[in-house]
């Protein structure tokens, strides 16, 4: 009998912390390495990969919805992020992370970096 890797395949509802502000989310990982995310003021796709029992990356582009108007803490008008994290299952109900949320303007230009922490709990 061979034992698989645990992995985050599934839906998970979660925070993320960054600059002081705390905002809620949904993930759900797909079986083959894709993942969606939504959140109250966005959407966003990317993928994720096991790099260890228990560990896993993932990556996204989240893109703003269109009826949002976020400004970067550098006053700047932002249009969509780009995030990395690297995360660890602490059980089969909870996953912690950190990792770099990357703002980008309408024009592609960077216009702001942050520090990010998630944690998230499986949807039954």
């Amino acid at each position: 009998m061979s034992d698989s890797p645990r992995t985050p395949a599934g839906q998970w509802a979660g925070t993320v912390t960054h600059d002081g502000e705390v905002d809620d989310y949904t993930v759900t990982f797909q079986e083959d390495g894709s993942l969606v995310v939504v959140t109250q003021k966005s959407t966003g796709t990317g993928s994720w990969s096991v790099t260890g029992d228990g560990a896993f990356t993932f990556f996204l582009r989240e893109e703003f919805n269109t009826d949002v108007t976020q400004i970067s803490p550098t006053g700047f008008r932002a249009a969509y992020i780009k995030i990395g994290i690297e995360a660890r299952l602490e059980d089969d109900a909870k996953f912690t992370g950190r990792g770099k949320a990357v703002v980008h303007g309408p024009d592609d230009t960077v216009i702001y970096a942050t520090d990010a922490e998630t944690d998230a709990r499986r949807v039954p």
